[in-house]
């Protein structure tokens, strides 16, 4: 905007430097009632009017219709930067669905193998219960088992003894 304000400025200047230009070397082909406005001598109105037209009037019109053109321009620009902000609105709209969709889609496939995961946990918890039940009731049959190996072992040193007494006797009776 402000390059555009500039360029006005330096087209003005030039326009105004064309004017000029144009007035001076142009002064020979005015009449003589034209030189004599020009030179400040006429005290008409009209003359004067007619004089300040005929000099400004294609400078002017040359002027305005730039002028036209730009704010045509800037208004065309403007259009198109409202145009584009739409667009880009709708676009970040868009990529922040995208994105929100995309997060709820691994969101939701993350609870899936969290389920999945939460099962697993308590199928293996149960299968270590159950491990550690069938644990306890085999350490329940292996004590028991060693209180009835200790038990015989002891029997069997008591029929032992009682043999070889036994034997010792009937040897004793034989003799």
């Amino acid at each position: 905007m402000a390059a555009e304000i500039n360029s006005l400025r330096e087209q003005n200047q030039r326009l105004n430097e064309d004017f000029r230009w144009h007035q001076m070397g142009n002064f020979s082909k005015y009449s003589s009632v034209q030189k004599v406005v020009c030179k400040g001598e006429g005290g008409d109105r009209f003359e004067n009017l007619a004089f300040d037209q005929s000099f400004s009037a294609p400078l002017i019109t040359e002027y305005d219709k730039h002028l036209e053109e730009l704010s045509g321009q800037l208004k065309y620009y403007q259009k198109q930067v409202g145009e584009m902000k739409l667009q880009l609105e709708n676009v970040i709209k868009e990529n922040e669905r995208s994105e929100l969709s995309r997060q709820k889609l691994h969101t939701q496939e993350l609870l899936s193998q969290l389920e999945i995961a939460n099962e697993k946990v308590v199928e293996n918890e149960k299968l270590i219960l159950e491990h550690q039940e069938k644990a306890d009731r085999l350490q329940r049959r292996l004590t028991q088992a060693e209180e009835r190996a200790a038990s015989a072992s002891q029997q069997l040193s008591v029929i032992t003894v009682q043999r070889r007494k036994a034997a010792s006797l009937m040897n004793l009776e034989n003799i």
